[in-house]
């Protein structure tokens, strides 16, 4: 076998590993394929494309969140995300419907994207960036959040219940679903009364919150059921 049909092989491969092709792109920076809108419409108002990011348009009306056309259970979520100035926004999963106190809607876990300075919840640590919303708090020793106007990177494990939130490389925070913490801290957040909170497979949801958002390079890879 000639060098050079083996480097015609092997060359393929590694660009196959650089790409990570054992995840599966939810957004191919030109169209909303794969997003719908809660009452499950194409996306057709308050949301737009804009060099290879889905961007939150703030206007009159509420532009409504985005959710994917598929459900995951057990999966590694990476994105690039940044806010406007002063900003709040959020990632979800595991949401499904469901009833609460609040009404019939969407819940899920929510990884929080905040302009931590200038936003009143970053007063409140289990709100600043990078937390899993109203519960765990980001662990502020490796916690690095890039300057506003520029993308962080992040990333969601949810491994069987168990779940992990990264921040520009570093894990910032983990939990487990249905722990005994877990139960304690749910029933004291505002999440208590929601029927079916990350109980099983759900949607990813991008969160329009008022503020100006931007996500991009959104990937997600399963992981298997033990």
């Amino acid at each position: 076998m000639s060098r050079l049909f083996l480097a015609l092989l092997v060359i393929p491969f590694i660009a196959s590993v650089a790409r990570g092709e054992d995840s599966i792109s939810l957004f191919d920076g030109k169209t909303f394929d794969g997003w719908v809108t809660l009452d499950n419409k194409p996306v057709t108002k308050g949301w737009e494309i804009v060099d290879g990011a889905i961007h939150v348009i703030v206007g009159k009306q509420r532009s409504g969140y985005l959710k994917t056309t598929q459900s995951f259970e057990n999966f590694e979520l990476e994105f690039d995300w940044r806010i406007a100035p002063g900003g709040n926004s959020g990632v979800k999963y595991l949401a499904k419907e469901s009833d609460s106190k609040f009404g019939v809607g969407y819940f899920g876990r929510e990884y929080q994207l905040l302009d931590d300075k200038n936003h009143k919840n970053g007063r409140d640590p289990k709100k600043t960036a990078g937390a899993l919303y109203d519960l765990y708090q980001p662990d502020a020793k490796v916690k690095e959040l890039k300057p506003i106007g520029e993308y962080n990177h992040a990333k969601i494990v949810v491994d069987n219940g168990h779940i992990e939130h990264w921040l520009n490389g570093q894990k910032i925070l983990e939990a487990t679903i249905g722990s005994e913490d877990w139960q304690g801290r749910v029933k004291k957040s505002k999440l208590s009364s929601v029927k079916q909170f990350a109980n099983g497979p759900g949607v990813i949801l991008l969160q329009e919150h008022l503020s100006e958002a931007w996500f991009k390079n959104i990937r997600i890879k399963p992981l298997p059921a033990k």
